[in-house]
């Protein structure tokens, strides 16, 4: 039988590392930077027979905005780390596939490094974090960048950020803990609100950890929208009359109240469809969340064709990598046909060449 499919390995380049360090970042989402060794790494998926895994840099990315002349340093180090993972899956043809790094939030430089990864290293697709300076991915600044990728139907594996505000939280747990889930699902409800998903339905999205919070709030968020879509009297009538206007002047979205926006957004992007039409478009995989706890409320949004096997080595430990294995195996709801498109088949309809 062919092996498992990881979408969600983090690689740690050892220049990517010393880079950090130069500048004084040593931690990832709360936590130390781990050190990834091509020897573990393959050590790791045989023993859990894995065959194949997609590669990608994890938070913090490279983009750091309290640094001097923050957008070269990005766009430098980006560069590097996807000439480094088109190395590593040339190196080892079949056991790695990889997702291009980009250097967001400068839009620019990231249709041009976008091109760089996939049309000349060949690339598989690429990896977008939840926010760049407190920015969520569906915010209009990002607008060329989502056209271009529907452009080129590619798969985008949402990835979790330290959210904007940490600083005034005194919680006393690593972002990593609780935090990423919660950053997760606001740029997953961003790109359905914002209408990405929408305009762009030939982007994939694959958001990590399940979502996050996304299949639990969905109950929530598809309540907002069937009030919104009763809503009468006068309030509605000032929406929709500031909607209209909106369309013939797009300027004027700006200088409103953002509960008025807000009501434009929703009822423009996710009516009439409802947010669970989009919820059903992501791809969800099992980081950190084969349980049962977490598969009886994402299964109420996605059966298991948008489930996909992730481990989140190497920041998940090699004694994790099991643990997430037996949850899926051992989730009473899924069939044979369910686990195997989980670990392999979902994945090979995303990346069809890894199924060659």
């Amino acid at each position: 039988m062919a092996g498992l499919i990881d979408i969600h390995h983090h690689i740690v380049p050892e220049p990517y590392a010393n880079a950090l360090s130069r500048k004084g970042v040593t931690k990832a989402l709360g936590v130390p930077l781990p050190k990834w060794t091509l020897e573990a790494a393959l050590d790791v998926m045989d023993k859990n027979e894995i065959n194949t895994s997609i590669i990608s840099l994890s938070a913090p990315g490279v983009y750091f905005a309290g640094l001097d002349a923050p957008l070269p340093f990005a766009c430098e180090l980006a560069r590097h780390t996807n000439d480094v993972f088109a190395e590593l899956a040339a190196a080892h043809p079949g056991r790695f596939a990889a997702l291009a790094t980009l250097p967001l939030p400068d839009v620019d430089a990231t249709l041009r490094e976008l091109a760089y990864a996939l049309d000349q290293l060949k690339l598989d697709g690429t990896v977008l974090f939840s926010n760049y300076d407190g920015y969520y991915l569906g915010d209009p600044r990002f607008e060329a960048l989502h056209a271009e990728l529907n452009r080129r139907k590619a798969v985008v594996f949402v990835h979790p950020a330290s959210p904007p505000g940490l600083d005034q939280s005194h919680l006393g747990l690593p972002e990593a803990m609780l935090d990423v889930c919660f950053d997760t699902t606001r740029t997953a409800y961003s790109l359905i609100v914002g209408g990405v998903m929408k305009r762009y339905s030939d982007i994939r999205f694959i958001l990590a950890h399940a979502g996050g919070a996304v299949p639990y709030l969905a109950g929530r968020v598809s309540m907002t929208a069937t009030l919104l879509a009763n809503a009468r009297g006068i309030g509605a009538a000032v929406g929709d009359a500031a909607g209209l206007l909106s369309r013939i002047f797009p300027g004027l979205k700006g200088s409103m109240p953002d509960l008025l926006t807000y009501y434009i957004n929703f009822k423009e992007n996710v009516l009439p469809e409802g947010p669970e039409h989009f919820l059903k478009r992501f791809y969800y995989d099992t980081a950190l969340s084969a349980s049962p706890h977490v598969f009886a409320s994402l299964l109420t949004v996605v059966d298991s064709s948008h489930i996909l096997f992730g481990s989140d080595y190497v920041f998940a430990t090699r004694e994790a990598v099991p643990l997430t294995i037996r949850g899926v195996r051992d989730h009473t709801a899924f069939t044979l046909a369910d686990i195997a498109a989980i670990t392999r088949d979902n994945a090979v309809r995303l990346f069809p060449r890894l199924g060659c």
